[in-house]
């Protein structure tokens, strides 16, 4: 029996070595539970997280306090100072957006998903790019490919943003053809338009909009003034925003995870530190601009109950003033709070604004100042104005009013107009729109930026970031490459890049 019993332990032994031996490796580990592949859908979803809460971007985050429209006063929860470290890359989420172009293939509808990813390899180019300078982009996120390459070279920032242009004209042509084929609500997973490839399109001109007048300094060599013109004066092609109902906006609710910065549950923690920023603060006082009543309240120390609109009693903190002198007056009551009805009252906040109507028609104002396309400036420098109030939710009364200020009135297509557009572009910016208050203001020196002793940059606002710090650990050469062929070698944040040069 044991003989027996033995040779036929041995003959099942020799038939499972000849069955294994012909099966590939990788069919022996395949989980016949786990999914080996992603739904586009989702990884649209996962990608527009990403783009949704962008590093910390928010309101009342710390970049919106480099934008200077609010300082902290304590100096246990964050500091006012401009000597900025390393930024990061975006990478991670690019390789999401080329696995959803994967995944869509063989669709029928595939053109709408690939349209929507080539939007965001642009928009996470530029989120980079602008930041630092030179990027990896023509042999990027190819570590997977048939022939990988893990330490790609860096490409110079105007191929950059050739490339970058070139994607936005082929998504925009794209999601013409994706309408044609499914009509304008047919994308699953997209929680910001519902689907809407409509809005979508409109979207994906506005940003062109942004990144071409982010290149003004380069007209010249990037045909600026005739891709602007381009778009603008073909909007059957080139559909934009036509009012705020098509703003792309971060909406809150009280979800864990998805709550308003401030609300009531952390009204005990931050109310006395957060401060509305005198940047920002002194823009409205200057015009009597009814904004000011809507954003902010009146410094306690200074508020008069016989005179309630008295806009001596709204004070902004100075974001170069020093936090030990700036704490003791906050707690004396003499500096302007975010207003706590609107922000302390409910968990859903305002909308965050991603990409919005008035960032859209200051654009098309600069660029008629400018001589760039044609078209009346003031209509559209007023249209910009227009829907910043109705977003606040000013009344119609109080927007006529402000309008009729002499200081408000548009001077011309001229230098001062130029200015005028510029101050309300960023007063419009206050806490949505990422760093674009900033990057705007490193492009045109609009508005005036305060610098003090809480600066510790030497007195500087900077002008970039510092490489992300895996690069220098993993692909320090082509990093290394990058700094010498722009900034002398040196990962200087004060170094101008070829972009604002």
């Amino acid at each position: 029996m044991k003989a027996y019993n033995f040779k036929k332990g041995f003959v099942l032994l020799t038939l499972m070595v000849l069955v294994f031996s012909c099966t590939k490796f990788e069919d022996l580990t395949d989980d016949p539970n786990k999914a080996t592949s992603v739904p586009p859908s989702q990884l649209l979803s996962e990608t527009l997280s990403v783009l949704n809460n962008i590093s910390n971007d928010g309101p009342w985050r710390e970049p919106q306090r480099d934008n200077q429209f609010w300082v902290i006063s304590f100096d246990y929860y964050g500091d006012q100072d401009y000597n900025w470290g390393a930024t990061s890359y975006k990478y991670s989420t690019l390789s999401n957006v080329i696995a959803m172009e994967k995944e869509a293939q063989g669709l029928d509808n595939q053109d709408k998903y690939e349209a929507l990813a080539k939007f965001f390899k642009a928009y996470f180019f530029d989120y980079m790019s602008k930041r630092v300078g030179d990027i990896p982009l023509s042999e990027a996120l190819q570590a997977s490919s048939e022939m990988p390459i893990t330490t790609p070279k860096y490409d110079d920032q105007k191929s950059v943003y050739t490339a970058i242009l070139d994607l936005l004209d082929a998504a925009n042509d794209q999601i013409t053809t994706a309408k044609s084929q499914v009509g304008t609500s047919d994308v699953l997973g997209d929680f910001f338009f519902n689907g809407d490839l409509d809005k979508w399109q409109k979207t994906i001109n506005v940003f062109h909009l942004r990144v071409l007048m982010s290149l003004s300094k380069k007209n010249s060599e990037m045909d600026v003034a005739g891709k602007i013109n381009a778009i603008v004066s073909n909007p059957s092609k080139y559909p934009l925003f036509e009012g705020i109902q098509d703003n792309m906006m971060r909406r809150f609710s009280d979800e864990q995870g998805n709550r308003y910065e401030l609300n009531p549950s952390n009204y005990g923690f931050n109310r006395n530190r957060n401060i509305m920023g005198a940047t920002y603060l002194d823009l409205l006082k200057a015009n009597n601009d009814p904004r000011i009543y809507i954003v902010a309240d009146p410094a306690p120390y200074y508020f008069d109950d016989n005179d309630p609109l008295n806009l001596n009693a709204y004070i902004g903190a100075k974001t170069g003033d020093d936090q030990g002198q700036m704490q003791v007056d906050s707690d004396a009551g003499k500096y302007s709070y975010p207003n706590e009805e609107r922000y302390y009252s409910s968990f859903e906040g305002e909308p965050y604004i991603q990409i919005g109507y008035s960032e859209q028609e200051f654009i098309i104002a600069e660029a008629i100042n400018r001589g760039w396309t044609s078209g009346d400036a003031e209509t559209h420098y007023l249209n910009g104005i227009k829907g910043s109030m109705k977003f606040y939710g000013v009344a119609q009364a109080d927007i006529d009013t402000f309008l009729s200020n002499t200081n408000v009135i548009y001077k011309g297509d001229n230098p001062s107009g130029l200015t005028q557009i510029l101050t309300q572009k960023y007063i419009a910016f206050f806490n949505n729109s990422g760093m674009e208050a900033y990057f705007n203001y490193r492009r045109t020196g609009v508005p005036t930026f305060d610098i003090g002793p809480a600066n510790k940059n030497g007195g500087k606002i900077p002008v970039r970031w510092k490489y992300p710090v895996s690069e220098f650990e993993n692909n320090s050469d082509n990093v290394n490459a990058a700094l010498s062929s722009q900034y002398g070698g040196t990962d200087d944040i004060n170094a101008e890049m070829w972009l604002i040069k």
